[in-house]
């Protein structure tokens, strides 16, 4: 009976022994570096709530010695250029803190810049403490953590579409003796489009109504005898994609409105007769449309065909002020000529011609 018992408090004291070994075992992080891409897309309608950087990364800790890395923080590489974020470049130690850092962004095809702000927190994490803003209470603490984001509001400040590009750098740094520990690099590239402002620009016309006169002239005669006509017109167009002319390739398909039964060759454009028979060819002039494309050459128009512009990432670019848009943004020139063959005179009705010309435009991102 007596050995019995001595073995079962000799098992129990063993269990006990064990369960205490494991509920005091050390747990350290080494504080380390980071190299991280940060990449969104959104519209400027409707930009996300947030982007984090970094949330709730740990600047390193070590729970067999608590004060070891928790004087551990984050600092900007300088406290007046906001090139790769300004802040202050002196560590702080047991605080909780919530900065905003000005980050200077590229666009990538027209270099405008903008500065955004950075939001970054540093926070002391404790075992059953509370945080404030003058230092820590309470127990003992052992872990710093950061969180880096931008918010919508700041979001809302891209003034075009485009690719907006940041390099995002702080240091992990230890309060006392100041020694830096890490370098914290994000690579930031934001996918702005402004699908509200993707238009057409005739810059003409500018926010009118465009009216283009055919110039249907006669041609020279002899002895006053003019028998033949054509026309002939130019317009200057200029295609904007919302994404600073960022996209793959922009699909452009013409038309017009019909008037009259008479069948067209898809070839032709028309303009038709205000007081005359649109069912007759009498009543009708049909025209042509060419486009210069962006490297240059002229590309005749098939109505109510897809036209494909490829390549629009190493198109020409031209920067014009748009409508709606508070700074210059870059598009892409598409000229248009319209022109009508040698008519003779005598086969058309007299008097006034008016007719539509229909452009949709449709970038693929």
């Amino acid at each position: 009976m007596d050995r019995k018992e001595t073995y079962f408090l000799a098992s129990l004291l063993t269990i006990l022994s064990a369960l205490t070994a494991t509920s005091v075992k050390a747990e350290r992080v080494e504080p380390t570096g980071r190299d991280t891409p940060v990449t969104a897309a959104f519209d400027k309608s409707s930009p996300p709530s947030q982007i984090d950087i970094w949330k709730n990364e740990s600047g390193g800790y070590d729970t067999d010695n608590p004060g070891l890395w928790v004087r551990n923080s984050w600092v900007c590489l300088s406290s007046s250029d906001p090139e790769n974020g300004q802040c202050k470049t002196k560590p702080s130690w047991c605080s909780y803190y919530t900065e905003s850092i000005p980050l200077l962004f590229r666009e990538k095809r027209s270099h405008l810049t903008q500065i955004i702000n950075i939001s970054g927190s540093h926070e002391v994490d404790a075992w059953g403490t509370f945080k404030s803003d003058s230092g820590c209470s309470g127990g003992p603490t052992y872990e710093t953590t950061a969180n880096f984001k931008i918010a919508a509001a700041e979001l809302a400040k891209f003034p075009t579409g485009g690719i907006w590009q940041a390099e995002f750098k702080v240091v992990l740094t230890q309060w006392d003796p100041a020694v830096k520990l890490a370098d914290w690099n994000a690579h930031i590239t934001l996918n702005v489009t402004d699908n509200n402002n993707q238009q057409i620009y005739l810059p003409e016309f500018g926010e009118a109504a465009a009216h283009v006169d055919l110039n249907m002239r006669p041609l020279p005669g002899t002895g006053g005898n003019q028998t033949q006509m054509n026309g002939a017109a130019t317009i200057d167009m200029c295609l904007y994609d919302g994404y600073g002319s960022n996209s793959t390739s922009f699909t452009l398909k013409f038309d017009d409105l019909q008037q009259g039964t008479k069948e067209r060759n898809n070839a032709y454009f028309s303009i038709y007769s205000d007081q005359g028979d649109v069912n007759q060819d009498s009543g009708r002039i049909d025209y042509y449309v060419r486009m210069q494309a962006p490297d240059g050459k002229y590309i005749s128009v098939i109505r109510g065909n897809d036209l494909v512009i490829p390549d629009i990432q190493t198109a020409h670019i031209r920067p014009m002020h748009l409508p709606g848009i508070p700074q210059a943004v870059l598009c892409i020139p598409a000229p248009l000529e319209l022109s009508t063959k040698t008519i003779d005179i005598n086969s058309k009705q007299a008097g006034h011609y008016t007719g539509h010309l229909i452009v949709n435009f449709t970038p693929q991102l």
